[in-house]
């Protein structure tokens, strides 16, 4: 009685001991999974923006074109994208109006600026949605250490949670998403808490976890239930803390099936009890004590490990026979819950295989926008995972609108050919037709006897054909030809169909970087064309020009005879517009090289002594307005080594521009190098109107004036200060403006007072540094 006792108990102690070993190591698997699926998410999106941050209709800040493109690539992981300045204000979004659901004001936009990087802010669920959202970043540099702009995502974590996390918990389990500190920021099934709770109910401080390993423990969670918890670490930290993955399971429906396999045994054993003690207590004979020799026997075996052990007792109405019926009952049940054991182990080693395998293959389809590499990436993963399969992959012509098979991979003895690939194409069809998978075997009745009449021409034993569905458009099949007999399984259309959902995006999404490129190159092309044809023109109109001004010049001075005043305004008139107009041509002439890249320096020694000296004599003639120039500089100025043409325009370009916006009052110029030496400061301040501080960061762009938005009152194209913008970065310098409306306006110029020797390819025969290098 009492051995009987113990052997029971010590097999049901075990038995829990294994069950709680495969249970932990189940919730272990699901939270791996979950973190790692987590994290894919976040380096998909990560490249996601990186892609979207090279198009050329972001990079400019196309509004409108801007929108087409973002409103074209928002797929249902993604609730929002926009692309918003430095500063956070938005430039366009792929929800048009007040319906935006991305955020381009929270930390990741600042950290993307400050950090140059890919950024993840905080978790949050908008007041007006019942999405979950992440918002992540990524800036658009104009040059390194220069953000031209930030493009934004809101990832609908409602969405990617429920597909990641369905298919890895199991009944009964929750995710959750927390901080170091404990704290809740996700729970599913459950939302987001909008208060701060906590997932385990005596935290106290950080989480006992290390940085490089995942742990389980049993603790009491919030609501007061004894739970099984297991941890995975994210790789990407959330709203700047480190975040883990956490999948609980109560204790209760953990060992559920432990407690009825110990309460059956217990029950056998009071059974066995019972007929023990009757059978003392009646005087039992040596035929019952066989019988009981031959139940402990079976009972041995059993603890042994042999769950096929039975009794060999009839099953009649005596209570030996009872008993041995109540025993072979229980070991049979134990051998049940065995098998279901190992078969469930068999099942979450496969799930994790075919996960891991979808990893792989989503991280080689996304890491290229090629699409015959993605095509041969999907090929070759699928030849890995289904050998003795051939795989096509038929697309719908966009111009044709004719079914073609664009990639294929066959079986070593060649049935999959392309001269093949034509008879094949009526079970393609047919999944286009239904927009629905389609499974056929040769074995299995069949809707159409042609296409069972196709399957043995080939010697196919079964055919899976999944439609390659990209926001609810189906564009394509992703066609399965096995040899082997039978059909697919359930299991394997599973995942063959969420294989299919990744590869239709990853091709998709090529496709559409293909157009966008193309695109791309047909705007670089015509920029191009309107670069050569500006060239072209500005050199063609400025002879006839010099021809009108000399010949206005000829006869102001009387070279063809004596004229009147009245005549005499009317050339001068004549010669000033003709030279105003020859330098809005010159402006126009230097832009073109400036864009084609074909301008180029000369450094040469330059005393600012003379060059200073040269700029007052050519400010010495009358001018139209009262405007008087003020020169602050010393008499003792250094020799700089810069290409002098180019420092005069610049220099002249900001006097003239500051006496074109200067009605009355005064223009000081002035020139000054810093106390090491090392720098020269030029400065142009004017008494005018001044600018508002809104339009300061736009005074250097082409063909922009401070009045344009409404009237123009001052003359000029407003291509001098983009000129002069362009040539302080190509002689290696900064420039930088200030203004107060009502007081006027500082533009002030530094520019180093030698070049950089590695940029200069040659010497003079003096010693002194005399070289080219071209803009880049």
């Amino acid at each position: 009685m009492v051995p009987a006792f113990a052997l029971i108990l010590d097999t049901a102690a075990k038995y829990r001991e294994l069950s709680a070993t495969q249970t932990k190591q189940n919730v272990l698997v699901a939270a791996r999974a979950i973190a790692s699926e987590q994290d894919r998410v976040l380096e998909n999106a990560h490249e996601f923006l990186v892609t979207i941050s090279r198009v050329p209709q972001i990079r400019e800040r196309d509004k409108s074109a801007c929108h087409k493109i973002l409103a074209g690539l928002l797929e249902p992981r993604y609730a929002d994208l926009v692309v918003a300045d430095p500063n956070g204000t938005p430039i366009c979004t792929a929800l048009s109006g007040g319906r935006s659901l991305a955020n381009s004001t929270g930390q990741h936009q600042k950290r993307s600026v400050e950090s140059y990087d890919f950024a993840v802010g905080e978790i949050r669920r908008p007041p007006s949605s019942t999405k979950i959202l992440l918002d992540i970043s990524y800036p658009v540099l104009d040059r390194p250490g220069s953000v031209r702009a930030v493009v934004s995502a809101a990832l609908d974590l409602s969405w990617i949670n429920r597909l990641a996390v369905e298919s890895h918990l199991s009944p009964g389990a929750t995710f959750t998403l927390v901080n170091g500190k404990g704290e809740v920021l996700l729970r599913y099934p459950g939302g987001a808490d909008q208060t701060k709770t906590f997932l385990l109910s005596d935290i106290s401080g950080p989480l006992d976890l290390s940085s490089d390993r995942v742990e389980t423990l049993e603790a009491t969670g919030s609501d007061g239930v004894h739970r099984l918890f297991a941890f995975s670490r994210l790789k990407n930290a959330v709203g700047g803390q480190l975040v883990y993955a956490a999948v609980d399971l109560p204790m209760d429906i953990a060992f559920a099936k432990t407690g009825e396999i110990l309460a059956q045994q217990l029950t056998a054993l009071g059974i066995l009890a019972a007929i023990i003690l009757g059978s003392v207590w009646f005087g039992t004979d040596v035929l019952v004590l066989r019988r009981i020799r031959d139940i402990i026997a079976a009972t041995k075996q059993m603890a042994q490990g042999n769950l096929r052990a039975r009794t060999t007792l009839a099953y009649d109405t005596s209570e030996l026979g009872q008993m041995a019926r109540a025993f072979d009952n229980l070991a049979k049940a134990l051998e049940t819950r065995e098998t279901e054991a190992v078969q469930s182990a068999k099942q979450i080693h496969q799930q994790r295989r075919q996960q891991e395998a979808l990893y792989a293959l989503n991280r080689g389809i996304t890491s290229t926008l090629d699409v015959a590499s993605v095509l041969t990436t999907l090929l070759d993963h699928i030849a890995v995972l289904f050998p003795s399969c051939a795989v096509a992959v038929s697309w719908t012509n966009e111009q044709t609108k004719d079914l073609e098979t664009i990639a294929h991979r066959g079986a070593s003895d060649g049935k999959t050919a392309d001269a093949d690939q034509t008879s094949l194409q009526p079970l393609v069809a047919a999944v286009l037709e239904q927009q629905a998978p389609l499974a056929l075997s040769t074995t299995s009745a069949i809707h159409c006897a042609g296409d069972q009449e196709i399957l043995v021409r080939f010697s196919w034993a079964a055919y899976l054909g999944l439609p390659l569905t990209v926001k609810g458009e189906v564009l394509g099949v992703l066609s399965f030809y096995s040899r082997a007999k039978g059909q697919f399984s359930a299991d394997e259309i599973s995942f063959l169909n969420a294989l299919v959902n990744e590869a239709a995006t990853a091709i998709h999404n090529s496709q559409l970087f293909e157009q966008t490129r193309a695109q791309a190159v047909e705007l670089e092309k015509s920029n191009r064309i309107k670069d050569e044809f500006l060239g072209v023109m500005s050199h063609e109109l400025r002879t006839p020009l010099n021809i009108i001004m000399n010949y206005a010049e000829a006869l102001r001075m009387g070279t063809f005879g004596d004229i009147g005043a009245d005549q005499a305004r009317g050339t001068e008139k004549i010669r000033v517009q003709a030279s105003h107009l020859l330098a809005l041509i010159n402006g126009i002439l230097e832009i073109t090289k400036i864009e084609s890249g074909t301008i180029s320096v000369e450094a040469r020694p330059v005393d600012l002594n003379d060059f200073m000296a040269e700029l007052k004599s050519d400010y010495m003639l009358p001018r139209e307005k009262d405007v008087a120039l003020l020169w602050d500089h010393g008499a003792d100025l250094a020799t700089i080594i810069t290409d002098r043409i180019k420092l005069k325009q610049i220099v002249t370009n900001l006097i003239n521009n500051a006496i074109k916006f200067t009605d009355k009052g005064s223009v000081t110029i002035g020139a000054k190098t810093t106390m090491d030496g090392r720098t020269l400061e030029l400065h142009v301040a004017d008494t005018g109107p001044g600018i508002p501080e809104a339009l300061l960061p736009l005074v250097f762009d082409k063909f922009r004036q401070i009045d344009s938005a409404t009237t123009r009152n001052y003359s000029g194209a407003g291509l001098g200060l983009y000129i002069v913008k362009n040539f302080v970065s190509l002689l290696g310098g900064t420039i930088d403006v200030h203004s107060k409306l009502g007081e006027g306006s500082v533009f002030i110029v530094r520019l180093a007072t030698a070049p950089d020797d590695k940029k200069l390819d040659k010497k003079s025969s003096e010693g002194i540094l005399v070289g080219t290098y071209a803009l880049s």
